[in-house]
């Protein structure tokens, strides 16, 4: 199955490599782009979907390769509903029986809450709900729901000034939140799950930000259309039966065309606690209001379009 995976994320790679496409869709705030981060939760309202979100990694405990997958729809432009899931095979350290299964649904609803085109600016709230009991028994599924709060934002640099041009296309994207567990289940015992504060953000250069608005330095496709990345992500509980932060870097490369997204990004802990194996993240993302603009951007307050810029 993972062979099979490999092979169709190669195969749409090339595909979308050598399309002719230069344009750009999805998180467009003033002159800037923002692609979709493969670990920060991204703070634009979008209609697209994650046709495959791919991650490896080992710890003490299981080997774990998780296919994820997930929709967005926009309500209006500053509003949309999110809903993700993931199949996971699990693979015990001890060589117990392998395990496979889902994990528990989540929806998300965002609202853009302030844009400031003019030095690239957003800022967005977001609630998510993780679905209890919506996803496997194999896999030890959460038989309570949980809900999280977070504040999103996206910052890019291009209002610096003339004499630090060059890290204009700098851009920040961070993301807080509070995940509150036992969400509707009152058999739950408080001792026996955590709060827990989540947080990170991404540094982000783009070349095609470079290349249109700095200064065009000759490089050519496929590499203008890349965006190197690196993505610090944290958790910490609050209360629980468990403390300390679990803390990963992750540096990688996203190719955006105009149609869809192509990432891969390392995946390094930081502390003992969060294991001493390197993984890997890779993503395949479509932009679905560019390729459908008239029929999947539909509101029953008009069609919204694409977001191309």
């Amino acid at each position: 199955m993972l062979r099979r995976a490999l092979f169709a994320s190669l195969a749409i790679f090339f595909v979308v490599v050598l399309s002719p496409h230069l344009l750009f869709a999805h998180g467009v705030i003033g002159k800037r782009f923002f692609p979709e981060s493969l670990t920060v939760f991204d703070p634009f309202p979008s209609d697209e979907a994650d046709l495959l979100a791919y991650s490896h990694f080992k710890d003490d405990e299981a080997l774990v390769n998780s296919y994820g997958f997930g929709i967005s729809k926009r309500f209006s432009p500053n509003l949309s509903f999110d809903l993700d899931g993931a199949y996971n095979q699990i693979h015990p350290n001890d060589g117990s029986q392998d395990l496979n299964g889902f994990e528990n649904f989540a929806l998300a609803v965002k609202y853009s809450m302030l844009r400031v085109p003019e030095h690239e600016f957003i800022l967005t709230s977001a609630l998510e709900w993780e679905m209890g009991g919506t996803g496997s028994k194999e896999i030890g599924r959460e038989p309570h729901s949980s809900l999280t709060p977070q504040l999103l934002l996206g910052y890019g640099l291009g209002d610096l000034p003339e004499g630090m041009k060059y890290l204009k296309p700098l851009a920040i994207e961070a993301q807080v939140g509070l995940t509150t567990p036992g969400v509707g289940n009152e058999t739950t015992e408080a001792a026996e799950i955590a709060t827990t504060l989540s947080y990170g953000f991404v540094v982000e250069y783009s070349i095609l930000y470079l290349q249109s608005f700095v200064k065009d330095v000759g490089i050519g496709g496929p590499f203008s259309r890349m965006v190197p990345i690196v993505e610090f992500s944290f958790e910490q509980p609050i209360n629980g039966p468990d403390g300390g932060t679990t803390a990963t870097a992750n540096p990688g490369l996203i190719w955006a065309g105009k149609y869809y997204q192509l990432g891969a990004e390392a995946i390094i802990p930081l502390n003992d606690r969060s294991g001493d194996h390197t993984g890997v993240r890779a993503l395949i993302h479509l932009f679905l209001d560019d390729m459908f603009p008239h029929s999947y951007t539909w509101t029953p307050f008009g069609v919204l379009g694409g977001t191309q810029r």
